[in-house]
C-alpha cells in the first residue's frame, strides 16, 4: 500500500523515526549537561529543592504548577540521556497537540506543520539557551485549547461557561500562557464556527480573567498578570541578548495561530468562488441538478489531495531538521561549554584539547592556561598556545568577563576571599545553582565559619543531585568540625590569603606575590606570576623572582623561563645570576638562529616575521617582540 503522510500508520512511522533522531541528537551532539551547567551563559536556569517548603514557595501562585514541574525537569539535564528524554518529550507532545488543533480546526495537510515547532525547539537547545519554562507553558496552552476544540458544546452558554472554566483554571496553571489558549479559542470560534461575537466576548472575558485573579486575587503586577511565563515577559528579556534566539521562542508562539488564520482566509475565500457561482445557477441540468459537486459543509479545509510522492514529505523533513541542525550549530559556544564543564570535573586533557582548536576566545584560553598548570606545562608550553594578557585572568574590568569563569582560577590559587566575592556575585547573578552552594560551603569551611558552611550545606542536601555530598560534609563536620583529615580543606588553609581587599586595591601581580608571602611552595602562585611577568613584557619582575625556583623541584629550568633569561641576557647585557642552574644547549642554540634571522633583516621586522613565524612562534622570545603566540599551526 502506498505509503504517504494522510497514511495514519504511515505518519506514525515518519514522526517515530524524527524524534528517534531527535532524541540522539540531544543526547550525543547536543549533551543537555552541558545546558545544566551553564557556562556562566546560562543565567535563568532554575534550582529545585525538595521538600514541602519549596512546594508551598512556587506553586500557590498563577504559574506556580508550571513553574515547578519545569524546575523539577530541567534538573533532569545533569545525565545527558535523561535530559535528552525530557526535551524530546516535551517536543513529542508540542507536535501531537500542535497536529490535533490544527486537524479540529479543519487543517490536516500537510502534517508537517506541527513537527516545525519541535525543529525551533531544537534550535534552541542547539544554541545552549534555556526556554524549557516558556515552552513548557506553550505546551499547556496547547492542551487547554485541544480540549476547548474537542469538547465545547452547542450551546452558547455552557461553551462560554467551559471558556472560563477552562482559563481560569490554565491561568492558575501557567500565568500568562492563559492568553495563548485564548487566542487560540477565539481564532476557532470566529473562523471555524462562524460565531464573531462568541470571539470577541472570549478576548474580553481573557482580559478581565487576569485582572480579576491575578491583580485582585494574588496581588500581581499588572504587567506579570498578563505576561508572567510568555516569551514576551519582561522577565525573559532581562535575561535575553542579541544570540540567545529569543525570535525561536518568538516565532513558536506565533506560528500556530499565523497558520490557522491563513487557512481559514483561504477557506472563506475558495467557499466565496464557490457561493457566487451557485448564485448564478451555473449548469443547472433539466432534473433540476446541479452539473457541479456540492461541497460538504464538513470537509476540512485542507483535505486536498496529496500529489507529494511517498516518501518526498519525509525527506523534505528531514532536509529542513538537518538544515536548521547545521545552519544554527555553534562549535565554539559549545566548546566553551564543554571547556567549563571539563574544568569543574578536573578533566585537564580534554580542555587542552578543545582549548587548541579555540584559541581565538578569551575565556577558552584562560581555561587552557588552567589545565596547562594541572598538567605540569604551563612554564614549558604556554606560548605554543594564542596567549594575551586580556584572557590571563580575565580581569574585572574587562567588559563581557562573566565573573563565573574566574572562579575555579582564584579557588586552585587559594585566593578565596576573591573567590569567595566571584561567588558571592555569580549567586546573584545566576542564581542558586548547586555547584556554586557547593564552593561557598567549602570555602566557608576553610575560613572556619562552620555556621554559615552548614547553612549552604543544609539547603545543598535538598537537591537532587548534590544531596549525597552535602550528607556526607555534615556528617564528616559533626565528627570533627576541624576538618583535620580533608587533603583539600588543609590544602586551602595552608595557601589562603587572610587579608581582604577590595576591588579597587586587587592587582593581579600583587594577588600573586602575597600568595607567595603565605606559602613560598605555592607552586600555581609562582607560576602565574612568572606567567604573569611574561605576558607583560617584564623580564626584570621575572629575573627578580628566579630564586625563586629553589622552592619547588624542577628537574631543569622550564623552556620558557629559559627563554625569558636569554632574552632578558641579550637585552640588558647583564648575566642571570642561575645558581648553579644551566641554560639547555638546544635552547641556546635555538635562540642564536632566532637573533640571527632577526638581525639578517634589521629594521624590517615585518619581514623577519614571515621569516620567524613557522619555526618560533610557539617561544617566548617570539612572543616578546610582536606579542603574539601560538601561530605555527595555522
Amino acid at each position: 500500500m502506498r505509503l504517504t503522510l494522510s497514511n495514519s500508520r504511515g505518519w506514525v512511522i515518519i514522526r517515530t523515526v524524527f524524534f528517534s533522531l531527535f532524541y540522539l541528537y540531544l543526547w550525543m551532539v547536543v549533551n543537555p549537561h552541558l545546558i545544566y551547567y551553564g557556562c556562566g551563559e546560562i543565567t535563568n536556569f532554575p534550582v529545585f529543592y525538595k521538600g514541602w517548603a519549596f512546594f508551598n514557595e512556587v506553586v500557590p501562585h498563577p504559574g506556580g504548577p508550571i513553574k515547578y514541574l519545569s524546575d523539577f525537569l530541567s534538573q533532569l539535564l545533569y545525565y545527558s540521556w535523561a535530559g535528552a528524554f525530557v526535551l524530546t518529550v516535551h517536543a513529542l507532545l508540542i507536535c501531537v497537540f500542535t497536529g490535533y488543533y490544527l486537524k479540529k480546526i479543519g487543517i490536516t495537510r500537510p502534517r508537517i506543520i506541527s513537527i516545525i515547532p519541535s525543529i525551533l525547539l531544537l534550535i534552541t537547545y542547539n544554541g545552549y539557551t534555556y526556554y524549557f519554562t516558556t515552552a513548557l507553558a506553550l505546551l499547556a496552552a496547547l492542551v487547554f485549547a485541544s480540549i476547548y476544540v474537542r469538547i465545547a458544546p452547542k450551546d452558547k452558554v455552557l461553551n462560554v461557561l467551559l471558556f472560563l472554566f477552562l482559563s481560569v483554571v490554565l491561568y492558575l496553571i501557567a500565568a500568562g500562557a492563559y492568553l495563548y489558549f485564548s487566542l487560540l479559542c477565539c481564532i476557532y470560534e470566529i473562523f471555524f464556527r462562524r460565531r464573531f461575537l462568541a470571539g470577541l466576548l472570549y478576548g474580553a472575558l481573557a482580559v478581565c480573567v487576569g485582572y480579576i485573579v491575578g491583580v485582585l486575587v494574588f496581588k500581581v503586577s499588572l504587567i506579570d498578570a498578563y505576561s508572567e511565563l510568555l516569551p514576551f515577559s519582561w522577565k525573559i528579556a532581562d535575561y535575553t541578548h542579541p544570540g540567545k534566539l529569543i525570535e525561536a521562542i518568538y516565532t513558536l508562539y506565533l506560528l500556530i495561530p499565523f497558520i490557522a488564520i491563513v487557512f481559514a482566509l483561504w477557506g472563506l475565500f475558495t467557499q466565496h468562488r464557490f457561493f457566487l457561482l451557485r448564485i448564478k445557477g451555473a449548469g443547472r441540468t433539466k432534473s433540476g441538478k446541479s452539473k457541479h459537486k456540492r461541497i460538504a459543509p464538513d470537509k476540512p479545509i485542507a483535505s486536498y489531495k496529496s500529489k507529494i510522492s511517498a516518501c518526498s514529505e519525509p525527506l523534505f523533513l528531514f532536509a529542513i531538521a538537518a538544515s536548521t541542525v547545521i545552519f544554527f550549530f555553534h562549535s565554539e559556544r559549545k566548546a566553551a561549554f564543554e571547556v567549563d564543564y571539563y574544568l569543574g570535573n578536573k578533566e585537564w586533557k580534554k580542555v587542552l584539547e578543545i582549548g587548541q582548536r579555540y584559541q581565538n576566545n578569551d575565556h577558552i584560553v584562560h581555561a587552557l592556561n588552567r589545565a596547562l598548570y594541572h598538567l605540569g606545562l604551563l612554564p614549558s608550553d604556554m606560548f605554543c598556545y594564542k596567549q594575551n594578557l586580556r584572557s590571563f585572568m580575565l580581569s574585572a574590568s574587562e567588559e563581557g568577563h562573566s565573573p563565573w569563569n574566574k572562579i575555579g582560577t582564584y579557588y586552585d590559587l587559594g585566593a578565596i576571599n576573591k573567590c569567595e566575592c566571584v561567588l558571592a556575585d555569580s549567586l546573584e547573578k545566576y542564581g542558586e545553582r548547586p555547584e556554586l552552594i557547593k564552593k561557598l560551603a567549602i570555602v566557608r569551611i576553610a575560613k572556619n565559619d562552620i555556621p554559615s558552611a552548614r547553612i549552604y550545606l543544609e539547603a545543598l542536601n535538598k537537591t537532587l543531585f548534590y544531596s549525597g555530598w552535602a550528607s556526607d560534609c555534615l556528617k564528616q563536620l559533626d565528627a570533627d568540625p576541624n576538618m583535620s583529615g580533608d587533603e583539600e580543606i588543609q590544602r586551602l588553609r595552608s595557601v589562603m590569603l587572610h587579608e581582604n581587599k577590595g576591588e579597587l586595591e586587587f592587582l593581579v601581580e600583587e594577588m600573586f606575590i602575597d600568595l607567595l608571602k603565605r606559602n613560598s611552595k605555592n607552586r600555581m602562585a609562582f607560576e602565574y606570576l612568572m606567567a604573569f611577568y611574561m605576558l607583560m613584557g617584564d623580564t626584570d619582575g621575572f629575573i627578580q623572582n628566579i630564586d625563586r625556583l629553589d622552592d619547588f623541584n624542577y628537574p631543569q629550568i622550564p623552556r620558557h623561563y629559559q627563554e625569558a633569561i636569554l632574552s632578558y641576557i641579550y637585552l640588558t647585557k647583564n648575566m642571570s645570576d642561575l645558581q648553579g642552574r644551566r641554560i639547555n644547549i638546544n635552547s641556546l642554540n635555538r635562540f642564536k638562529e632566532f637573533m640571527r634571522v632577526v638581525e639578517f633583516y634589521g629594521n624590517n621586522r615585518q619581514a623577519a616575521f614571515y621569516e620567524l613565524v613557522k619555526d618560533y612562534s610557539d617561544t617566548y622570545y617570539f612572543y616578546y617582540m610582536y606579542r603574539v603566540s601560538g601561530l605555527q599551526n595555522e
